[in-house]
């Protein structure tokens, strides 16, 4: 069983490389010159969509359930916060029907293929340890939620090692506080389950859950960014713990 398990994953990631490569060529081609027809990138996240979801169905088994809808708030940006458990955390949130843009590390970027794509659908770059870089893409993402763009950020700023809710970090809060967009709180479940850290074979069968919580008010002022910080991982903490009962 483990060997069949290992030569399906294989094939699954053949299929997630040529994938990449595929629609990162879509994605050149069709902005070739950067055309004044999409200044905001919107189609080339309508493209990285279709290729997440597209990789998510490669995993045997797999299947996605999205709650919470109503939570989205209808004309105006938004500030996605989700725990990040795994690899397969990035295809999945594609499923959240929002135009948005990634915050991610910069590592990221530096991948061949995967790294230009995200380049060129506009996300922003993140180097950790970097205070002067940190605040140059805190002000590129502000100009985006100006633009009327979400923006999704992982505040744990790095994949769990335990599946327990990481340390989060204040730089999207106080991007909330500055921008005045409200935080829409995400829980992802049984990525993890589906793709451990530390290994490259898929879990059959693994349903993914993903459950949009309800949005909470910006930090009035930078005061109030350690109490909302606490209360966001609280109510994110409870939500994860409900959804295990559905990954037994």
């Amino acid at each position: 069983m483990r060997l069949l398990q290992a030569a399906v994953a294989v094939l699954a990631w053949i299929g997630i490389g040529l994938s990449t490569i595929f629609w990162t060529l879509v994605i050149a081609l069709v902005y070739a010159g950067h055309p004044f027809w999409d200044p905001q990138l919107k189609f080339a996240h309508r493209i990285a969509s279709v290729w997440g979801r597209g990789l998510v169905s490669l995993a045997p088994g797999s299947r996605v359930t999205l709650t919470g809808r109503e939570h989205l708030p209808a004309g105006r940006p938004v500030i996605f916060m989700a725990n990040h458990q795994s690899y397969v955390d990035v295809p999945a949130l594609f499923f959240v029907p929002a135009q948005f843009k990634w915050m991610a590390d910069m590592d990221l970027f530096r991948i061949p293929v995967f790294g230009w794509a995200m380049a060129m659908a506009g996300y922003i770059p993140v180097r950790r340890g970097d205070g002067r870089e940190a605040v140059r893409s805190l002000q590129k993402a502000e100009r985006l939620l100006k633009q009327g763009i979400s923006v999704f950020i992982f505040p744990e700023g790095t994949r769990s090692h335990t599946g327990v809710l990481g340390r989060f970090q204040s730089g999207g809060f106080r991007l909330a506080a500055e921008s005045g967009v409200p935080i829409v709180p995400v829980v992802v479940s049984g990525t993890r389950q589906l793709l451990p850290r530390g290994t490259w074979i898929f879990r059959w069968g693994v349903r993914i859950w993903i459950d949009l919580l309800p949005a909470m008010d910006p930090p009035a002022n930078r005061r109030e960014i350690r109490p909302r910080m606490a209360d966001l991982r609280a109510r994110m903490r409870e939500a994860a713990h409900r959804r295990l009962k559905d990954l037994r």
